[in-house]
């Protein structure tokens, strides 16, 4: 079908250039936007672990107990860690130990310790066998993850 409209004005005849070039400086042409630049190198917060969830959520039976100044702060059990589920709680604090901000990241390194010192070994074994999927998953910091390891 014929074009209806004048030549130099028509947007089918009109050549499609990109912008900031010399050829977008010519009269006859339609200019062309580069697309949209990926954000590659952006920094990307951290998907919240199951440990901040479960915490913030309620379910984890551990809070904060306060010293005097100076005196290192420590988490105090609601129910004591011999009594508390290994497969279920052991997990969850090992997937604490990805978390970067401050309380939740000593709750998970303390739970960890406390956890692992009261069970027995069977207990803890248990739930090792669990934990390996979480390392997969979370990409955990090897140095964290070996310091946690040596306590068993």
């Amino acid at each position: 079908m014929p074009c209806w409209c004048r030549p130099r004005t028509c947007p089918d005849i009109l050549r499609h250039v990109p912008a900031f070039t010399v050829q977008a400086a010519h009269q006859p042409c339609v200019i062309v936007w580069p697309p949209c630049p990926i954000a590659l190198f952006r920094v990307r917060r951290p998907r919240a672990s199951c440990f901040r969830r479960f915490f913030l959520r309620g379910d984890i039976p551990i809070g904060r107990e306060c010293g005097p100044r100076g005196v290192k702060h420590c988490i105090k059990w609601h129910t004591p860690p011999e009594q508390l589920n290994y497969q279920r709680y052991l997990p969850l604090f090992f997937d604490g130990l990805r978390e970067s901000t401050f309380p939740y990241r000593e709750f998970a390194r303390h739970g960890v310790c406390d956890m692992l010192a009261a069970g027995t070994e069977r207990q803890a074994m248990a739930a090792i066998i669990v934990t390996t999927i979480i390392y997969k998953q979370s990409q955990l910091t090897w140095l964290l993850l070996l310091l946690t390891l040596v306590h068993l």
